[in-house]
């Protein structure tokens, strides 16, 4: 029986016969380790006994140090990259619970999934174990009675607000003062909006059964391996956990294979999985939720073939697209599956992925984003709090809830018990605090999805329903799938027909952003400014660019056009020149880039731009903000480079290639355009902003001279005037840390708007008609003439192509044929050179280096360059130009001939090549030079850095 890497590399042979390119981009052996030990575990010995039973495996480290913990009173959390964290934590709630006969937990999985997951496990584990020792367990996301007598309740957030916590006092009142721990699985899946959220039911969760027993439940939560955890647990409690490593266990072998799908990423998964299937294995496919209906006919019924969101056991596991951070595809690999297949689509950080495989292994841990307190969540989550037991002046102090409780006594929802001690109940104007209640979302439910035959698909949270989920829309975003046939605005419905076409569709949008608060600015590497604070988005969907199979993108008007408005924390960045972009369609490949350094999703933030004041915002899509904003202007330097990397990797994708094309002018911008600027004055003027047949915005003005006296930045931006109060439709002020418990801790939001706590309604439509959708900008792209790529902090170890790439690197290339500028189109094999780019400094290159190249270090060699060949054309060390040849005219008979034909010369960024013809044009020396690789490229010296392989400077060697 052959091997599942067999298996998939006999396919990847199949596949590339007939003439496509390889599928399988590589093949990473992962080898195996043993683990740490130890031969005690203080719990009772029977339980002892049994356990070592049932495992075959002795205790480890980390469970006698989460267990002493524990006893302590500590909340424990145990991170790691294996699967077997979670019979850890099954083992800890075993030892708990059964110490006392009494005793009750609580378990909170992250979905109804999840729920059933646990469930299975302790019934498994019930079955292995004496009978003494079992542990009853009820999930009760379909149970319409409570079990009296069950020792573990399993219940998802919304359950666990909707009725342990409503009903405490009657349906619950004998679980309640039983509880001594409560258990989080998978708590990492928690983020953003979810985490605040989740942060709130968890001090609720302890109020509640503080005001039974007198003291809170115990904590204990699993964690994938993600970076920096500690600030993110201590928000939700107010104190600090304990995390504990849990990576002591054995580690199997396996291997890793990474195999381009593109979109045909399910049809293939399906396809590889059923291949195995039939030599025997058992084979799972990880998809999405949203996916699991996409998947399941072409799967079929098959024996020892699985699918689903959740890992079940198996010999071979093939994922359907990129799991969502690497952290998840760690845990993947310590499963214990033989063979895992990663089969990456279309999504813009996949093709990113695609190019640099081996990031999936080397890059570290992504981060888990501390959420800010959100005052539309906490402002729900009190009405609960005071409807569960009245609210009392110290909790509120603790919780950090003092403005938004004046809003809701102000506004008639809470009122002043009658009693010496302040306390608040709510009134009959704040009606059921519990309806509309999303873990996910502060805006309510999410949207219902269903097929043709009203079969449940899934859901789509607000935030993303108000942008993606468009008539005619490709479900998931940005992915496809399913085309949405109906969208109902009064029940909030979506109806969904399966699509096998490979659609995808991005939003066309026109976003009107106003500032309300700027919290604070600084400047990045070469003068550029940033900044973070709150803004208010009014945002229009006007149509939408699709792609379906091979044809051609098309831009579809919608009619009638939608409309959000939201306040939210935002990041943004002051660019230093105008970009022409249609439809909003830039910094995608920025939104794209936080998934490959962060637990989030593209679709968590929103880019807009503002063509007046050239700002490019990236504003948080929750209202109130769900941290990523506060997040990127932290580590703006690291998530640059990252993005143009993306935006690189893409720029081949006819979807995509629009947004790329602009985000990689922006970001070069930012990058590497302006320590050029501030430090190389430029020998030519500027070159015109090329012509676009649709602009956001008013037409570019020339930009004035720029002060001697005043920062580049400063010269290019007018002063900004000084923020305007507060309005009534955001929060307005900060949020300050969250408190300690005890009573339950807290955390200061921002209170929300005066008329209401909750989101602000959609907006009616404007009655507007949409204006017809155009094609886009046929001008060339001038990101490369002015700067090389950058590849400095790239996760992919800088901007040099893999050898043997059939596309040239990004750089000033011209076509041999010179055509008019209005219908340039980058050549095949690469970007293209615009029609009058703005050289700079002609320098002379050291061969190429390994280490990425410093921009300081680039500009202070291209300034003792121009030194030395000034120096050198001084009279008596002044060199003869060439003659010019008959055909030169005007201005270009004197221009300085360096090359001629036959010279052998290096080009950054093609490498070696033969001057095949030297001219002199528009008063300065081209030349057509022919490269092994890319063939024949017309190279302007004034752009490209260029020098003869045979007279190269000693003292050029050392200048970088």
């Amino acid at each position: 029986m052959q091997s599942i890497s067999e298996i998939v590399q006999t396919i990847a042979r199949q596949r590339g016969r007939g003439g496509d390119a390889q599928p399988l981009l590589a093949t990473l052996p992962i080898e195996g380790a043993p683990g740490e030990r130890i031969a005690h575990l203080p719990i009772d010995s029977d339980l002892a006994q049994a356990w070592v039973a049932l495992t075959g495996e002795p205790f480890r480290p980390h469970q006698a140090h989460a267990l002493t913990a524990l006893r302590r009173g500590e909340p424990v959390a145990l991170r790691a990259s294996s699967a077997d964290v979670a019979i850890s934590a099954h083992l800890l709630l075993y030892a708990t619970l059964l110490a006392d006969p009494s005793a009750t937990a609580l378990l909170i999985a992250p979905d109804q999934a999840a729920a059933l997951a646990a469930r299975a496990a302790i019934a498994q584990i019930n079955q292995d174990l004496p009978r003494s020792l079992h542990l009853s367990a009820t999930p009760l996301e379909h149970a319409r009675r409570p079990d009296m007598y069950a020792r573990v309740i399993i219940a998802s957030p919304e359950t666990v607000h909707s009725r342990l916590l409503r009903h405490h006092d009657r349906a619950w009142r004998l679980f309640w003062p039983q509880l001594r721990l409560v258990v989080l699985p998978e708590l990492q899946r928690c983020t953003g909006v979810a985490a605040a959220q989740l942060a709130d039911l968890l001090l609720r969760v302890q109020r509640v059964a503080a005001g039974h027993t007198g003291q809170h439940p115990g904590l204990l939560a699993t964690l994938e391996d993600v970076a920096e955890p500690e600030p993110t647990l201590a928000g939700m409690l107010g104190r600090p956990w304990r995390v504990v490593p849990a990576d002591d266990g054995p580690r199997q072998p396996t291997t890793l294979e990474i195999w381009r799908a593109g979109g045909a990423r399910l049809r293939e998964s399906v396809e590889i999985a059923t291949a195995m299937q039939r030599q025997g294995y058992q084979v799972h496919i990880f998809c999405r939720p949203f996916e699991q209906a996409l998947v399941a006919p072409l799967a079929g019924d098959l024996p020892r073939l699985t699918f689903g969101p959740n890992l079940l056991p198996g010999q071979g596991l093939v994922v359907a697209g990129y799991p969502g951070s690497h952290s998840r595809l760690r845990r993947m690999l310590r499963a214990g599956y033989q063979t895992v297949v990663l089969a990456l689509g279309e999504l813009p950080y996949e093709q990113a992925l695609a190019r640099h495989v081996e990031g999936l292994l080397t890059e570290p841990a992504p981060i888990w984003v501390t959420p800010p307190p959100n005052a539309y969540v906490l402002a729900k989550n009190i009405l609960c709090a005071a409807s569960e037991q009245p609210l009392t002046e110290t909790e509120v102090e603790a919780w950090g809830a003092g403005d938004i409780v004046d809003r809701l006594v102000a506004q008639g929802k809470l009122v002043d018990l009658p009693d010496p001690e302040v306390a608040w109940k709510p009134t009959d104007a704040a009606g059921d605090p519990y309806a509309d209640w999303s873990l996910r979302s502060p805006m309510g439910e999410a949207v219902v999805a269903r097929n043709e035959q009203a079969q449940v698909v899934g859901a789509v949270e607000p935030a993303i329903y108000e942008r993606w989920a468009f008539p005619n829309a490709a479900l998931p975003p940005a992915i496809g799938g399913f085309r949405i046939l109906s969208r109902d605005e009064e029940t909030g419905a979506l109806t969904l027909r399966m699509e096998s076409a490979g659609r995808r569709t991005y939003p066309l949008r026109r976003c009107e952003v106003a500032v309300r608060e700027v919290r604070e600015s600084r400047t990045l590497p070469g003068s550029a400014m940033i900044g973070w604070g709150r803004v208010l988005v009014d945002e229009e969907v006007y149509g939408y660019r699709e792609l379906s199979g091979s044809s051609a993108p098309a831009e579809v008007a919608l009619a009638p056009t939608l409309h959000a408005r939201w306040a939210a924390p935002a990041c943004w960045f002051d660019l230093p020149a105008a970009i022409q972009v249609l439809g909003q369609l830039i910094g995608w490949s920025l939104a794209a880039a936080l998934p490959l350094r962060a637990l989030a999703e593209l679709t968590d933030v929103v880019p807009c731009y503002d063509h007046e004041a050239r700002r490019l915002y990236l504003v948080d899509a929750q209202p109130g903000g769900n941290g990523l904003a506060l997040w990127t202007y932290t580590h703006a330097e690291d998530l640059l480079p990252l993005a143009y990397d993306v935006a690189h990797a893409s720029r081949n994708d006819p979807l995509l290639e629009p947004l790329c094309r602009v985000d990689m002018d922006w970001l070069l911008a930012l990058l590497g355009r302006q320590a050029a600027e501030a430090h190389v004055p430029a020998r030519a003027p500027a070159a015109p902003i090329r012509k676009t047949e649709f602009v956001e915005g008013p037409p570019p003005e020339p930009a004035p001279a720029r002060p001697a006296s005043l920062p580049p930045a400063e010269a290019r931006r007018p002063a900004p005037a000084p923020p305007a109060a507060p309005p009534d439709d955001a929060p307005p002020a900060r949020p300050a840390p969250r408190g300690q418990p005890a009573p339950p801790a807290g955390r200061r939001a921002e209170p929300p708007p005066a008329d209401d706590p909750l989101p602000p309604a959609r907006p009616a439509p404007r009655g507007q008609p949409a204006p017809p959708a155009r094609s886009y900008s046929q001008g060339r792209p001038d990101h490369e003439a002015k700067a090389k790529p950058p590849e400095q902090r790239s996760m992919f170890g800088g901007g040099r192509p893999r050898p043997g790439s059939p596309e040239p690197p990004p750089g000033p290339v011209r076509p041999a044929a010179p055509e008019p500028p209005e219908t340039r189109r980058p050549p095949p094999g690469g970007p293209a050179r615009p029609a009058a780019p703005e050289p700079p400094q002609r320098g002379r290159p050291a061969p190429p280096d390994d280490s990425p190249p410093d921009p300081a270090a680039l500009v202070a060699r291209l300034r003792r360059e121009r030194e030395q060949r000034e120096a050198r054309q001084q009279p008596g060390g002044s060199r003869r130009a060439a003659p010019a040849p008959a055909g030169d005219q005007g201005g270009d008979r004197g221009v300085e001939r360096r090359f001629s034909a036959g010279d052998k010369i290096f080009c950054l960024p093609y490498g070696d090549g033969i001057v095949r013809e030297s001219r002199a044009a528009g008063g300065r020396e081209l030349l057509v030079v022919a490269f092994p690789d890319y063939g024949e490229l017309e190279i302007d010296p004034d752009v490209s850095l260029v020098r003869k392989l045979e007279d190269a400077a000693p003292e050029d060697d050392d200048l970088l």
